[in-house]
């Protein structure tokens, strides 16, 4: 299978990249061969490489309880012995949900299936709500605390699996988890979530993922990814308040305008502690931005996001990438970069791009899409072991020692990217 798929992505990729190159000139009428030959590719790569990697690697066949590894090896072997992390199997569940739902595929069906009853079982906290951070390997609690970035996946996950199955338990987990951050999370003073908690909910500065600060521009992101999937399927007014609300904090708040990047870390007033430009993230938002808005079905807030997305996108595509093509991780300070090639962020750039030509039609974001999948095929798909090579460095080369999955690598950005490329571009062409 591997090497099937290796002779098919050395094959593309001249034709891609001529093709790429025209859309970068201007020249319209490949635009739909580009996006043709994306499509196709980026599929063939998610149903031939991504799923059944994750498939075959990720499940724990051994473990009594019936659950996942918490850590995989970069040849694909499972680590018996590691941690399991809310934020790797909230993605678990979202993934398998998502591929069932979008591809109708059964072995995704009783993965998800197999995923939800884990977490109800062992993640869930039946006492004070919500998920544990950590189990051990044998499923018994490592850390109980309650990390709002964590339950924001938690409820991105549930409501994903409820779309794909229709199962009335997801649903009241995702909503009892999003009211318990209504009430315990919230900062009805200055607006936004606080991030770290114990285990019965009592604020903790010291936890969360707002690294020694109060707020974070990477927890708010992804509330509002999870607030977007649960209002798809309980458009609750009070929800919707909700999501009205973490968008008023994007636009007063985290996006720099004068820069058009997000910043990344604040006070709980929302003073800026530090400036860093982290392209992935922003390219991101500038998708996850325009779904939300898209979800609620505002039409004046779609365009006053529309025109924002646009903005973003295009100071990525100008500032963000390298000469290869690629997006490189984040800008630290004046003139000083962390270069290296992240797998996530090679994903987020190719919906970001795809997204921003879909609303804007400047055909150059179409050229950094095929351009970022140019790179993954030709340095960050693993075509030995399969899945991705999940970090490189600034020449291509894989980093020794990366594991393919962890607390924060996992299946969620590569196969949302196959997924929504084949929901949103594939499907509209048969």
């Amino acid at each position: 299978m591997r090497g099937s798929i290796l002779i098919f992505a050395v094959c593309a990729a001249l034709a891609a990249f001529t093709a790429a190159c025209n859309v970068r000139s201007g020249n319209q009428t490949d635009e739909s061969q580009v996006q043709d030959l994306l499509v196709h590719e980026i599929t063939a790569d998610m149903k031939g490489n991504l799923l059944p990697f994750w498939k075959k690697s990720s499940v724990d066949h051994d473990d009594p309880r019936q659950g996942f590894f918490g850590r995989i090896a970069h040849d694909g072997t499972g680590i018996g012995d590691a941690k399991k992390y809310n934020v790797l199997f909230a993605r678990y569940l979202w993934t398998w949900s998502a591929a069932y739902r979008v591809l109708g595929d059964t072995e995704s069906r009783r993965l998800s299936d197999r995923a939800f009853n884990y977490i109800s079982e062992h993640f869930i906290d039946h006492e004070h709500g919500g998920m544990h951070w950590t189990l051990n390997a044998d499923g018994s609690l490592a850390d109980p605390s309650k990390i709002t970035y964590g339950q924001s996946f938690a409820i991105y996950a549930f409501s994903e699996y409820y779309r794909a199955t229709k199962d009335d338990e997801s649903l009241r987990l995702a909503i009892d988890i999003y009211q318990l951050l209504e009430e315990k999370a919230r900062d009805r003073e200055y607006g936004g979530y606080l991030e770290g908690f114990s285990a019965d909910w009592q604020y903790n500065e010291e936890k969360g993922l707002a690294e020694g600060r109060i707020k974070s521009m990477n927890t708010h992101l992804h509330l509002l990814e999870a607030y977007t999937n649960l209002y798809r399927v309980w458009p609750d007014s009070q929800l919707r308040e909700s999501l009205e609300h973490l968008m008023d904090i994007f636009f007063d708040h985290i996006v720099d305008t004068s820069r058009y990047h997000q910043d990344l870390f604040f006070g709980r007033d929302w003073t800026v502690d530090g400036r860093y430009d982290s392209y992935g993230h922003d390219i991101e938002f500038s998708w996850l931005f325009y779904e939300a808005a898209e979800v609620l079905g505002d039409t004046d807030l779609l365009e006053r996001v529309t025109s924002l997305s646009i903005e973003i996108a295009g100071k990525q595509l100008s500032a963000g990438l390298n000469h290869q093509g690629a997006m490189i991780y984040e800008k630290t300070g004046e003139d000083l970069y962390r270069r290296n090639i992240s797998w996530w962020v090679q994903a987020e750039a190719v919906v970001g791009f795809l997204y921003a030509w879909k609303i804007s039609g400047d055909p150059d974001f179409l050229g950094a899409a095929a351009g970022v999948w140019e790179y993954i095929k030709e340095h960050m798909i693993d075509y030995r072991h399969g899945g991705w090579h999940p970090d490189l460095d600034e020449h291509g080369t894989p980093v020794p020692g990366r594991l393919k999955g962890d607390e924060w690598t996992c299946p969620y950005h590569n196969v949302r990217m196959g997924l929504e490329v084949y929901e949103r571009f594939w499907k509209p062409l048969q």
